[in-house]
């Protein structure tokens, strides 16, 4: 008989190009395509006339209208505001990014033919606490339930087992290079059969294809200014039109060895000629980055080369030959090109919604995935030491530890009769908190009167298997618990959040 339970989905939302999936009667991972027919919609957004547009046609009017066009707004979740001024409005990242999901998940009730609402969502490993908070706000103002937020390399590494249970390798020990627009995550992931562990975790949530196009961007910028004396990067439309002429010639040189160039504006002409050395010249930096991260993750994992099976190559940017050029050199393995650079997230999404969603219902089979992830950054308590007066930043769990994950720390009262205490939660950052980012302030109140300075407090600090961050409290003397709100520095607050639903609401999409 056919399912009739509603369908689920997972989404891999991408910072330039997003993709959602679903698993078929088989137990068969696709891609749904979008209504113009295509595999990825663009993470692009167009604000205009009270009305939005998402995908292909939003990223053709950036040309002509950049300042009514939001695109990268994966880059900037956590913040309360988005950089760019759109349509005359400060918008935060999540309206942007509940506008592209709730374009995938229309498109999917299209495909589908049923409402939809649950769907896994997937975020680069290394996202910290506020961004991936902020993702599951975002899926909610489109209206959908998040079953889970799971890591990118991890939903990779279920598409490669899928593929794999038909070739029977044995386990395998896998390492992911998740090269996307723009995020950079590397993960060690042993895959048996439909168990996934990952073992360690590292990347970039500020490196990405992006970052290969602003080099190109430079080039071309250089080029026209050498050829017809002015820059077109002094001009929104003009700095629009280089980032398109970039991406295009990063796709070319992908390809072919080298490429001509020609760039028309303002009544000028530049003509000139890259090869595919010059562009691995101007971006070998960003190679670098890559190559170091890998490297000190296999230090911190104490795992060599000689240790691991396969390579899979995902996201778009991972296709440029310079990648698979170093991974081959530094690791004498071929990398394993057969999972989809472009669909393999959303198929290892799919996949996992279809398991939990199994699992609610209490219902399960031999195809069902379990995932057991490691945590990205250091969770931490930021405090003062008595003896200096400096800050100190006291790792509580630390990086790369399974999830969930739980610690309890004993704090102590610093006066007689003290009614409260506070403890900043940090993640990351050196041991004095420098470079790591706050959570936010947690408040113990109403504590019992009359107690003594140096009353022991213990605060429990815990992952959520999404990655979330929850605290509690207990005064051993006298049972006292409470679980304590977080008082978040990033991000939106609930009432700003019913604000952003209404805002979401009156935007309608541009086929309604």
């Amino acid at each position: 008989m056919p399912d009739s339970s509603p369908p689920v989905i997972g989404i891999d939302l991408g910072t330039t190009r997003s993709v959602v999936a679903h698993v078929d009667q088989n137990g068969i991972p696709y891609v749904i395509p979008n209504r113009e027919g295509d595999p990825t919609t663009p993470s692009v957004v167009l604000f205009e006339n009270g009305t939005i547009v998402v995908g292909k046609e939003a990223l053709k009017a950036k040309s002509a209208l950049p300042d009514q066009v939001a695109s990268f707004a994966k880059r900037e979740m956590g913040s309360k505001v988005f950089s760019q001024i759109v349509d005359g409005q400060s918008y935060p990242p999540e309206l942007i990014q509940s506008c592209i999901l709730g374009r995938l998940r229309k498109d999917a009730e299209r495909k589908l033919g049923q409402t939809v609402q649950k769907a896994v969502i997937t975020v680069p490993a290394h996202f910290n606490e506020p961004k991936r908070r902020a993702t599951i706000d975002a899926a909610q103002l489109a209206g959908l339930e998040v079953l889970a937020i799971i890591n990118e390399p991890t939903a990779a590494a279920i598409a490669f087992g899928v593929q794999r249970h038909a070739t029977m390798l044995g386990p395998q020990t896998v390492l992911v290079y998740d090269l996307g627009g723009g995020t950079f995550d590397i993960s060690l992931v042993r895959v048996d059969g439909s168990n996934i562990d990952v073992l360690a975790s590292d990347g970039n949530a500020m490196l990405g294809g992006i970052d290969w196009d602003k080099c190109l961007i430079q080039w071309l910028d250089d080029q026209f200014a050498t050829t017809c004396g002015f820059r077109p990067s002094e001009t929104p439309v003009g700095m629009s039109m280089l980032s398109t002429e970039a991406q295009e010639l990063k796709h070319t040189l992908s390809i072919r060895d080298s490429s001509r160039v020609r760039i028309a504006f303002n009544g000028q002409v530049m003509q000139s000629q890259i090869t595919r050395e010059d562009f691995e010249e101007l971006t070998a930096h960003l190679l670098d980055r890559t190559r170091f991260t890998i490297r000190q993750l296999m230090t911190d994992s104490q795992i060599t080369w000689s240790g691991i099976d396969q390579i899979i190559l995902v996201g778009g940017s991972s296709r440029m030959p310079q990648v698979s050029a170093m991974l081959a050199r530094d690791s004498g393995i071929d990398p394993n090109l057969t999972v989809s650079a472009d669909e393999a997230i959303a198929h290892g999404a799919a996949v996992y919604a279809q398991t939990v969603y199994k699992k609610s219902k209490k219902t399960k089979t031999d195809d069902d995935f379990t995932i057991n992830d490691v945590t990205s950054h250091n969770l931490c308590v930021l405090g003062v030491e008595n003896s200096t007066g400096l800050k100190r930043n006291h790792v509580m769990i630390k990086r790369n530890s399974p999830i969930p994950a739980k610690q309890v720390a004993q704090f102590e009262t610093a006066t007689d009769n003290q009614a409260s205490v506070v403890v900043n939660v940090v993640e990351g950052g050196d041991s004095r908190g420098r470079n790591g980012t706050t959570i936010g302030r947690c408040v113990l109140r109403n504590l019992p009167p009359n107690l003594p300075a140096g009353t022991p407090v213990d605060v429990s600090f815990r992952y959520d298997p999404f990655g979330l961050v929850h605290v509690k409290a207990k005064l051993p003397a006298t049972g006292q618990a409470a679980e304590i709100k977080i008082s978040r520095t990033h991000g939106q607050n609930a009432e700003e959040l019913d604000s952003l639903r209404d805002i979401h609401l009156a935007l309608g999409l541009d086929d309604e």
